[in-house]
């Protein structure tokens, strides 16, 4: 999982690779850290001296991302064949975050240091539409016209189900070893989100099957839940009602899948498809009975429909 964000001051690169790093447990590299000498501002480093630091970077960890407005630098990244993110959300938002900023103590000593640069900043942000060279748009547009690897332009800032499920459609295959992660118990508690959950059932059912799948499931989100500081109780943790239920609709999503579909391509399907959906559950159950103590507790069948897969395809449809 290689992830390369590139875009204009305050267009919000720094924010989406931090809420990635996050999600998806990815160490992040703002390439101003390798660009510009330590403890000092507007200092440049020696290009090469940059470049074999993220160089050395990419080679150190197996997944990662990096973010920045160097577009020479961006360039060696993609090397390595991340996706490439383009962030392009027009110069008022690029302003009103510059602005916005708060202290970024690993580059300033003080906010008010901080502050005295805005202005240079702003004019900075403004003429990125204008200069050339590797900041500039016209270089970020180049690289991102000429890159043959996986590529996206954003408009606007990702909402949180981008930040949580794309990475795992673009990354399927790697993203199946959570189901080894979450056997040693390895999974962090801002990693374990919906699609995490998803991901690690599929792979469940796909190597033990239903039955071992489930029994694997209870006992694996009870300790991991506990591993995070959690409980498990009659109000809060572990559902078993939620489990079987999605154990269930997973199995029959394995059993019709498509021949020679690679588990890959199924999780990318799935985490598409109206089986991810956060309140899938509620075509099959009213809100009362599933979020009831002894739902939680026991097995309860559903009472609006049928668990079948058919009822989600009719449903959207």
């Amino acid at each position: 999982m290689r992830i390369a964000i590139i875009g204009n001051s305050g267009s919000g690169k720094s924010t989406l690779a931090r809420q990635l790093g996050e999600v998806h447990a990815l160490p992040v590299l703002d390439l101003d850290a390798i660009a510009w000498e330590p403890g000092k501002i507007a200092v440049a480093r020696r290009a090469a001296d940059a470049a074999a630091d993220l160089g050395a970077y990419c080679t150190a960890h197996e997944h990662w991302i990096a973010e920045g407005c160097y577009g020479d630098l961006m360039r060696i990244a993609l090397e390595r064949s991340p996706v490439l993110l383009f962030l392009q959300p027009g110069l008022e938002v690029c302003l009103a975050n510059c602005r916005n900023r708060p202290w970024e103590p690993h580059k300033y000593a003080s906010q008010e240091e901080q502050d005295g640069k805005l202005a240079f900043l702003l004019t900075w942000v403004e003429e990125y539409y204008s200069r050339s060279g590797s900041l500039s748009l016209a270089d970020h547009q180049a690289l991102f016209d000429a890159y043959r690897g996986r590529k996206l332009l954003l408009t606007q800032q990702p909402d949180r189900r981008f930040i949580e499920v794309q990475p795992l459609r673009w990354f399927s295959e790697d993203a199946i070893g959570l189901g080894r992660r979450f056997e040693r118990c390895a999974i962090s508690a801002k990693e374990w989100t919906h699609a995490a959950h998803l991901t690690v059932g599929l792979w469940h059912v796909a190597h033990y099957g239903r039955e071992q799948a489930l029994a694997r499931m209870r006992a694996g989100i009870r300790r991991l839940n506990e591993s995070h500081g959690g409980i498990n109780s009659t109000t809060a943790g572990y559902h078993e009602t939620i489990t079987v239920a999605y154990i269930t609709l997973l199995s029959q999503l394995f059993e019709q899948r498509n021949q020679n579909e690679s588990l890959g391509d199924l999780l990318a399907r799935l985490l598409d498809g109206p089986l991810a959906a956060r309140e899938m559950l509620f075509a099959f159950y009213s809100r009362h009975l599933l979020m009831s103590t002894a739902a939680r507790a026991e097995w309860r069948e559903p009472d609006l429909a049928p668990l079948d897969l058919s009822v989600l395809v009719h449903a959207r449809a």
